[in-house]
C-alpha cells in the first residue's frame, strides 16, 4: 500500500477480541479487500493489561482500515460479526 493510500484509509471495525480479529482478517482476505490493522502489535507492548472488551487500556482496540472505495463492501461483509456471541 502506497503512503498516499494509507492517508486515505477509513475505519470499518474496531475490536480487542483476538478471535474476532482473526475472523475479520479471514473475511477481508477472502473478499480480496486490502486492509491495514492499526494497533494490533501494540496490544501487549505495555504491561497494563486489558479491560473487559479485550483491548489494552493505553492503546485501545485494534482498528481495521480499508480504502474509501472498499468501505461499503467491507462494512457489509463485517456487519454480522457479533462481539458478544460465543460460537
Amino acid at each position: 500500500m502506497k503512503k498516499e493510500d494509507s492517508e486515505r484509509l477509513v475505519s470499518v471495525y474496531k475490536t480487542g477480541n483476538p478471535a474476532i480479529i482473526a475472523v475479520i482478517k479471514s473475511v477481508l482476505d477472502e473478499a480480496g479487500i486490502k486492509y491495514l490493522v492499526k494497533g494490533e502489535n501494540l496490544q501487549n507492548l505495555f504491561g497494563v493489561g486489558t479491560i473487559g472488551t479485550g483491548y489494552n487500556l493505553i492503546t485501545g482496540p485494534v482498528d481495521f482500515q480499508v480504502m474509501p472505495e472498499d468501505e461499503e463492501y467491507a462494512r457489509e461483509l463485517l456487519k454480522d460479526i457479533d462481539e458478544d456471541s460465543e460460537s
